[in-house]
């Protein structure tokens, strides 16, 4: 079975690292023949052909701009298949990958998956991050029901999808491989507590203002850090202090004075792990999230979160128990809900636990179930 993937995620092709994205894929690379993944590159990023294993391949189409990645997609596509006959084209997102997905699945006759790694349809908040996603939101409903399957990440998203007339027969719920034994086994540093003296506040997100509302953040960490002094370590974006006051200048001046804080950029796996531990709770303010792996990872490592109530989070977080769903972006209830639990370290414990529990039971590595849909797809 020889699968090709066209995506954006510039991990797969050498770019700056966040999560396991690479190991995941390396291993769907057991499974197969071959595995080659088509990812958007623009030009000046230089980037090459990357090798994440003996038969796992990232292509970046090294684009003009992103206008060029539906062509640049196709073409990459048609060398590969000169090379090895693909089975299935996996499309990580329904616009331009898709879009590009369905065109070779018309020309070539090989089969078309889509992925929702996002919550897209029935989202205005989504709308309303920019005005292109209107267009995309088109595109996505003209590509989705053409394709062969469709893989969402939670029960909320497939039932948005057949509200809008998507055949359930074809949308599977399959949430992202996680590495649950890596998290669960996983025990708190020692020295944690004399190296900052304050709990640990955490948010993990790449640089994605738009979705991941940075915004929101840095609003309820201000109007929580008056009530409540802590430490706040956010993974992923790699923040200055200078870029902090010039896009968020709404951020508590006292907060930045006491330089209670940490920003890091791109981390491995294994020192994302060491950080879940040392923190006491994780947060997400994202307006759209089809999953929410950081939430099932943070629980993993027993620990409480408080995120907003997108799609995804809702079908991880039972308010209350594991954690604290709030209203997009509202910063006001998730800066409560962190002095909250900052003052309670008995029910933060008590919520953690839970979480760990529950994400035990119903979450793990899904490569296999991928696998299994990728042969069904075949033998339909």
């Amino acid at each position: 079975m020889n699968i090709v993937n066209i995506g954006t995620d510039k991990t797969l092709v050498g770019g700056p690292k966040l999560g396991d994205a690479v190991e995941r894929h390396a291993r769907y690379g057991e499974f197969v023949e071959n595995l080659d993944i088509i990812v958007y590159t623009n030009k000046s990023e230089n980037l090459r052909t990357f090798s994440l294993s003996e038969n796992v391949t990232g292509h970046p189409t090294n684009s003009l701009s992103k206008v060029f990645f539906y062509i640049d997609a196709i073409s990459e596509f048609k060398k590969i298949y000169t090379k090895n006959r693909v089975d299935i084209v996996v499309c990580q997102d329904p616009f331009l990958p898709g879009l590009a997905g369905l065109a070779i699945k018309k020309k070539y006759g090989v089969k078309l998956q889509v992925n929702f790694h996002g919550d897209f349809w029935d989202n205005p908040a989504w709308l309303e991050e920019r005005w292109i996603n209107r267009l995309f939101l088109k595109i996505s409903k003209f590509v989705v029901p053409r394709a062969d399957a469709v893989r969402v990440m939670s029960e909320g998203q497939k039932n948005k999808l057949i509200l809008e007339g998507i055949d359930p027969e074809k949308i599977f719920v399959i949430s992202t491989p996680i590495d649950m034994k890596k998290f669960l086994k996983a025990d708190r540093p020692a020295g944690q507590e004399a190296e900052h003296s304050l709990p640990v506040i955490m948010h993990v997100s790449r640089p994605d203002n738009n979705t991941k509302d940075f915004e929101t953040l840095f609003k309820a960490v201000s109007e929580a850090y008056k009530k409540k002094r802590f430490f706040f370590r956010q993974v992923g974006a790699g923040f200055s202090q200078e870029t902090l006051k010039e896009r968020y200048p709404d951020i508590s001046t006292e907060f930045l004075a006491d330089k209670n804080y940490m920003f890091l950029g791109n981390t491995e796996p294994e020192k994302l792990l060491s950080l879940y531990n040392s923190s006491d709770v994780i947060i997400l303010t994202s307006t759209s999230e089809s999953f929410g792996k950081v939430l099932v990872e943070a629980n993993a490592c027993g620990k409480p979160i408080v995120s907003t109530a997108t799609t995804g989070a809702k079908d991880i977080i039972q308010d209350g128990l594991n954690g604290f769903l709030v209203p997009v972006k509202d910063s006001r209830a998730l800066a409560d809900k962190i002095v909250y639990l900052l003052n309670n370290p008995n029910k933060a414990q008590e919520m953690g636990e839970c979480g760990r529990s529950m994400v035990k039971e119903r979450y793990g590595d899904n490569t296999e179930k991928i696998v299994r849909l990728w042969r069904n797809i075949l033998n339909t």
